[in-house]
């Protein structure tokens, strides 16, 4: 048994006016360990959520291992984009999750892992002590195959993420159906020391139940309003290392970079784990 922190998820939310925390109530924080990690960029609003998926394998049965899933987030408002490379963090916690569940993986077949979750937690805003009650599910099937020495995984994800107001009147859902590929190039390259592999990634997600953002009043609304997504799609690549980067427990095992797209949003995303 072990302990591992398999990434860092950092989602910024960046405004084109500045906009004070105790304007909005963000209550969509309560995805941030769903909606898959990198650097969000996108207009009406100013929060950055910072996710650490925890996990703790418990052992395995044959095909079937089992553990506990111990995801943490904790966002910031008014946190600017340009503050990432002098790590110039703030001081002040706006938002903290905590979504413990557990996890199943079957290994149906020498290529074929399915992997099922079940999750439920408690997400608090700190700047407006209002808190939700959050729980998620999702299956997946991840099938590894290789074509003239190029390295596959086909992914086929679908979950569904729910929050509702802890004391007052606030909820909503979003269910998504995700299928991806990753493909590895047949080369091996060094640098300090570190062999990678990279890799190229396309993936798409189709939303069941629109999945909104709010956007705060600015100089052009008199109110807020909501952009809801229907469908997304997402290409990049990644640096595959072949020993984690750091300790066991806290390490990256990967490093890209990719582009999300969909009507009236876009993201650029720095990747410290499976893309897909």
């Amino acid at each position: 048994m072990n302990v591992r922190l398999f990434t860092f998820i950092i989602l910024f939310f960046c405004t084109n006016s500045f906009v004070n925390a105790d304007e909005i109530e963000p209550v969509h924080y309560a995805y941030a360990n769903y909606l898959g990690s990198g650097i969000y960029r996108t207009t009406g609003q100013n929060a950055s959520l910072i996710s650490m998926p925890f996990s703790y394998e418990l052992g395995h049965k044959g095909k079937l291992s089992y553990g506990l899933r111990l995801p943490v987030s904790i966002g910031f408002f008014d946190f600017d984009f340009a503050d990432l490379p002098n790590l110039d963090l703030p001081d002040e916690v706006g938002t903290i999750t905590f979504t413990p569940g557990i996890a199943f993986n079957y290994q149906y077949s020498k290529n074929l892992l399915i992997e099922s979750y079940i999750d439920v937690g408690y997400g608090r805003n700190l700047t407006t002590n209002k808190g939700v009650n959050i729980h998620s599910s999702g299956v997946s099937a991840l099938y590894h195959f290789e074509i003239k020495k190029y390295d596959s995984i086909w992914a086929n994800r679908i979950y569904i993420a729910r929050y509702d107001g802890n004391g007052y009147d606030a909820q909503d859902s979003y269910a998504a159906l995700q299928i991806g590929l990753d493909t590895g190039l047949p080369v091996q390259y060094q640098i300090l020391g570190y062999q990678f592999q990279p890799r190229i990634f396309a993936t798409a997600f189709w939303y069941f139940s629109e999945v909104d953002f709010f956007m705060p009043r600015t100089q052009a609304l008199d109110e807020g309003k909501n952009i809801s997504l229907t469908n997304s799609i997402e290409l990049g690549f990644t640096l595959k290392f072949a020993k984690t980067l750091g300790y066991s427990w806290a390490g990256i095992d990967r490093l890209g970079l990719s582009y999300r797209y969909s009507k009236n949003f876009s993201a650029v995303r720095l990747l410290f784990s499976f893309p897909i």
